[in-house]
């Protein structure tokens, strides 16, 4: 009973796990991937010279990264409680930044995803206005680690505002809206302030988007669409054209329930054995059970001899001793 009820909360948490968040996973992964190769190179840049506090240094990105552009300064976190930096490329740093965990003195990253924004960041239904501009926060105490985590940082007075140089235009009947993306996949929408700034209180991904509207497609007018003459009994109706898209749906379908079915085939297996394994224990450990129940009364009446040593067996008659 308990195994059966096992069975029925994995297989309701991992079907839909393994079908519906695999494009997910792929995208979280992917995006964590570029931060951590940015973050390498934008360190590599501090390794190089004498870094000085607060001097924003331009790193270099491999070739097959052609276009991201990103930068590293290096920050006093008591500063940054204190006092103003003021603009950081397209970033501009108020005071009473906190950052968690507490370090000494933390790297700020700042990314410019521009073509490649789109790629890291798809939004289905939106249409970029800008380019993703992305400022995360590290711990500057190894500038040689690699793989670091964020440190969350928050502005705890006037927010973090972004600025973007160039905006495209808005579509027709649509509206720009400021797109937030945070480290924990969390996606928010914004109002843009004059035209090119959104504001945030945390670190993050950034840029302004617009919704893309589908014009419905015109309906037909009924006098001016003849009527298709039914087929006649020597002709054959022509089959319906495919849905788009109906053959990736039986696709995906059909890869949902051959995962669904290896699956239970496993787990069916493996609650079988298991039972027959309990079941064999239970008829062994009853048949133990009756044997002793016989055995002990006649162990009981039998008499035990009071010399357990062999009787010697005599010499005979003729045999003699050297």
């Amino acid at each position: 009973m308990h195994s059966s009820t096992y069975f029925y909360i994995i297989i309701c948490f991992l079907v839909p796990f393994l079908v519906g968040s695999e494009s997910t996973s792929s995208d979280s992964s992917a995006k964590s991937s570029l931060d951590s190769l940015l973050q390498q190179y934008a360190f590599r840049e501090l390794t190089r010279q004498r870094t000085r506090t607060g001097v924003p240094y331009d790193a270099y990105v491999p070739s097959s990264l052609t276009g991201i552009k990103i930068s590293a300064v290096i920050l006093k976190t008591h500063s940054l409680k204190r006092k103003v930096y003021g603009s950081y490329k397209n970033v501009f740093i108020p005071s009473g930044i906190l950052e968690e965990p507490y370090v000494k003195k933390l790297v700020l990253v700042y990314q410019n995803l521009a073509n490649w924004s789109s790629f890291y960041y798809p939004l289905p239904g939106y249409t970029y206005l800008a380019p993703v501009f992305g400022i995360l926060a590290y711990d500057a105490h190894n500038l040689y680690a690699k793989y670091l985590p964020d440190l969350d940082i928050q502005a705890l007075e006037d927010p973090i505002s972004i600025k973007f140089p160039y905006v495209k235009p808005v579509p027709e009947g649509s509206f720009p809206k400021c797109i937030y993306f945070y480290s924990n996949n969390l996606v928010e929408f914004g109002h843009v302030k004059d035209g090119n700034i959104c504001e945030t209180r945390i670190q993050g991904h950034f840029s302004i988007v617009a919704e893309v509207k589908v014009a419905p497609s015109p309906s037909p007018i009924a006098n001016e669409t003849a009527p298709s003459p039914s087929p006649s009994a020597n002709e054959t109706a022509p089959s319906p054209s495919p849905i788009p898209g109906e053959n990736n749906h039986k696709k995906i379908n059909s890869k949902t329930w051959t995962i669904s079915s290896v699956f239970l085939f496993f787990a069916l297996t493996g609650i079988l054995f298991v039972v027959v394994k309990k079941v064999g224990l239970l008829e062994i450990k009853q048949r133990l059970y009756d044997s002793a129940a016989v055995v002990q009364p006649l162990l009981e009446k039998t008499e035990v001899p009071l010399s357990l040593e062999a009787p010697t067996r005599p010499l005979p008659e003729n045999d003699y001793v050297l």
